[in-house]
């Protein structure tokens, strides 16, 4: 019952209100610190158009909506360091079969993972679709209820220093001419695959642990 002690003991941040701070730092160009801080989401953080936003830990973000955090537009999108992502499910979205995914990003969206922890209860863990863009560094992707990293179309996926564990029924999944390169990970534990790439999907490993 610790857990549960320390979880009631965490500050927390209104979702109105971040989506307040959200959108003031995007403006400013300046960065959101959560601070230790942990907000409770129903709808997804939305990086759209030319946004430029970064969000620091430490700190935590839960999500109930199609996706914790969802990126597109063109502009230099969504950074978060040292945020702790938990997508988690909703009886609406399960009555609809919408699964979703803890980060979701299409268009052209871009989004940069640096030293975060993100997983799904339900749905992907990553799931980036078109013209998308991602980059891991030194992340976890813990035990999604799907595929871990879901890349489709052309979209590209870095991932570096960085350890995949789980995913049902794959670690990492790419399709169509999507790119994925990793380098110095750990991708283990996946229901059926640890890496699947089919189509013209190319999927580049170096030094990492399949």
């Amino acid at each position: 019952m610790l857990w549960l002690a320390a979880l009631a003991a965490t500050p927390l941040i209104s979702e109105h209100r971040f989506t307040q701070l959200c959108r003031a730092a995007a403006v400013c160009n300046r960065p959101l610190e959560l601070r230790g801080r942990r907000v409770v989401l129903s709808e997804a953080v939305k990086v759209q158009r030319q946004d430029n936003l970064t969000i620091l830990g430490p700190g935590r973000i839960d999500g109930s909506g199609h996706s914790v955090v969802q990126v597109e537009g063109t502009g230099p999108g969504l950074s978060l360091i040292d945020v702790d992502l938990r997508h988690v499910p909703s009886t609406e979205r399960t009555e609809k079969r919408s699964l979703g995914a803890c980060v979701f990003c299409r268009g052209r969206g871009a989004i940069r993972l640096e030293r975060c922890r993100v997983t799904s209860e339900a749905g992907f863990g990553l799931w980036l679709v078109q013209r998308s863009r991602a980059v891991l560094k030194e992340c976890e992707v813990v035990n999604p209820g799907r595929t871990a990293v879901a890349v489709f179309n052309v979209a590209k996926v870095d991932v570096s220093k960085s350890t995949i564990t789980g995913g049902d029924p794959h670690g990492i999944c790419a399709r169509g001419e999507a790119y994925v390169a990793i380098r110095d990970s750990r991708v283990v534990g996946a229901a059926d695959r640890a890496c699947y790439a089919y189509m013209s999907a190319r999927l580049d490993l170096a030094r990492t642990e399949v």
